[in-house]
């Protein structure tokens, strides 16, 4: 590793980044040994059967995982200011950060963590580098992709914009768009809907998990409405503001299952600059 600190990785150096919710980063060496990269962490309920032997399986969730990376930090010698700003960025007070593989199998997939241990056990052996394992706890237990997935369908418009698989269908109908998502992860994947005016009576199905929402009244010209679906973000905001109250009582923010989902969008009295855009992270089991 010419030319580098001792704890600074190199081109052939499995690489992990952390960025915290403050924007700081930070990259280093992956040792071996990690833990909880692959399969989350199950829980198996089952149920006693009266007068038979064993029992009956009722369900399997997926619980939050501790990720555990081995990893070659600053000395607390020649690297101590450097340590210093590591446990600065690491600081879970500030909230969660993301963990992403930037070099090694499936660069690019990432998890959002929260950094629990590591550093306070840190043992000064060396001057001019430290080896220690540092353990993240992920309350989501699943990997996502590192850049969006994008659709944009438009009124009467028969071409779609899409990233990085297959083409998606758009037709034009009478109800504005039908649409056919692809979700190529292993889990539910939740969208950001941006649904650009002017229309009224917005009704946004899908049609495979036959769950869907509507935002009753009229979207005005240049009046951008937001529909976050993911889980602990779930919101409505108009050019803004918050719009949840307006959103029909029956509504549903729905996930994208795997696999394929076909959407239907009603928006009445649409124009050319009518558009709604869906934007989504596939999910994965396993980095």
């Amino acid at each position: 590793m010419t030319g580098l600190a001792p704890w600074e990785p190199d081109a052939d150096c499995e690489t992990h980044e952390w960025r915290s919710a403050t924007g700081e980063t930070i990259r280093f060496v992956t040792r071996t040994e990690a833990t909880q990269r692959m399969m989350p962490p199950v829980s198996i309920h089952t149920i006693r059967v009266p007068q038979a032997q064993g029992g009956r399986f009722r369900y399997a969730r997926h619980d939050e995982r501790l990720l555990t990376i081995p990893v070659v930090v600053p000395g607390p010698t020649t690297g101590r200011d450097e340590l210093r700003r590591w446990a600065r960025a690491l600081d879970p007070v500030n909230g969660e950060g993301t963990l992403t593989v930037v070099q090694g199998a499936h660069a690019g997939r990432q998890i959002v963590c929260a950094y629990e241990a590591g550093l306070d056990t840190f043992a000064e052996e060396y001057a001019s580098l430290g080896l220690t394992t540092l353990a993240f706890r992920a309350a989501d237990p699943y990997w996502q992709d590192g850049s969006e997935q994008q659709l944009v369908a438009e009124v009467g418009d028969t071409v779609v914009t899409w990233f990085p698989f297959l083409p998606l269908v758009l037709g034009a109908s009478d109800i504005f768009a039908a649409v056919t998502i692809t979700n190529t992860g292993d889990v539910d994947a939740w969208p950001i809907i941006t649904v650009d005016g002017p229309g009224t009576d917005l009704n946004v199905r899908n049609d495979t998990t036959g769950l869907a929402w509507s935002f009753p009244g009229t979207i005005a010209p240049g009046s951008t409405l937001v529909v976050d679906h993911r889980p602990g973000h779930k919101s409505a905001r108009l050019d803004g503001l918050n719009a949840f109250g307006r959103l029909a009582e029956d509504s549903v923010l729905w996930p994208l299952v795997p696999g394929a989902n076909r959407i239907s969008i009603g928006f009445a009295s649409g124009t050319a600059a009518s558009r709604v855009t869906f934007a989504w992270r596939n999910r994965w089991l396993s980095a």
